[in-house]
């Protein structure tokens, strides 16, 4: 017996319009291609389903049979697909992270999500990397639910509108540090300062945000009691070649991708930052769990 749903939605509508012509339309076929369906599901079932014997279509009492039981089994069939597509979205319940990028994440990710997983098996986290400005257009148009980047930053955001009804949660606590290439003249020598490097180019990210890092970096400088010569450069890369060069540092922190090459070398000093996780005011449940699993970890 070869019967298909196409043949039995024909049915079911010739038999609640009983009209081939009124059922047609509203499945937007032609009348003969109706017709044919509705005869083809009459040979496979061996019965008449309709009466064409009258002015008007009526249903046979097989016919009347049939319809119930159809209707009964197609009323299951949506049920159980809905049932299968709301298990599904439960099971597939994503995360989308956008960090900052040049943020080096790795051995905190991983005790992150070790952990996450097991207590929260069916949410899926999808990590993606930008600039800040490209992170924070995409957050705000929905298309993250949590974006990481340094605290400084997204409050200067904050403080100019640019973003609005979000909070804050801390994740991580770094320093920042001198980086310099293993081409520098002052490359082995031990217990450096910065006061070391104060004859050298100095390289910052030149960027829309770049004032703040500025000012920020200026402080620093000052509590050194040192006026490097700054040079701006408009990516990572650019910054990593020109140290691969020889004389010149940075200033950055010790999450950067950067410290990750062979040939960079740095050390820490005493100022610090914080890394911290931006969310939307109202958090989903989703965002939630993690939020307070990772502030749980105390990282």
């Amino acid at each position: 017996m070869l019967i298909d749903s196409v043949q039995v939605e024909c049915f079911l509508c010739a038999a609640k319009y009983l009209n081939f012509s009124k059922a047609a339309d509203y499945l937007y076929i032609s009348q003969p291609v109706l017709s044919r369906r509705i005869l083809r599901l009459e040979q496979e079932l061996g019965v008449e389903l309709f009466d064409r014997s009258g002015r008007s279509l009526e249903l046979t009492e097989n016919g009347k049979k049939f319809q119930k039981f159809f209707e009964r089994v197609s009323g299951e069939f949506n049920v159980l697909i809905e049932d299968i597509n709301s298990a599904e979205s439960v099971t597939k319940r994503q995360l989308r992270i956008g960090v900052c990028e040049g943020i080096d994440l790795s051995k905190y990710i991983r005790v992150i999500l070790s952990g996450f997983a097991e207590i929260n098996p069916n949410i899926e986290i999808v990590f993606d990397s930008g600039p800040v400005e490209s992170l924070l257009e995409n957050f705000k148009r929905g298309h993250y639910d949590i974006v990481i980047m340094l605290k400084v930053t997204i409050e200067n955001y904050l403080k100019s509108g640019i973003v609005s009804k979000i909070k804050i949660f801390d994740l991580l606590h770094v320093h920042k540090c001198v980086i310099y290439s293993t081409n520098n003249p002052l490359y082995g020598k031990e217990n450096l300062r910065l006061e070391d490097f104060a004859d050298q180019n100095m390289y910052c990210l030149k960027k829309e945000h770049v004032p703040q890092k500025v000012l920020s970096q200026g402080e620093l400088l000052e509590n050194h009691n040192i006026s490097p010569k700054i040079k701006f450069l408009s990516s990572m890369d650019s910054i990593y070649m020109a140290l691969q060069i020889g004389a010149g540092f940075s200033i950055f922190d010790n999450h950067e991708r950067i410290l990750n090459s062979n040939d960079i070398e740095h050390f820490d000093l005493e100022e610090t930052q914080e890394i911290s996780m931006v969310v939307s005011d109202e958090m989903s449940k989703n965002v939630t769990e993690f939020v307070n699993y990772c502030l749980s970890l105390k990282l």
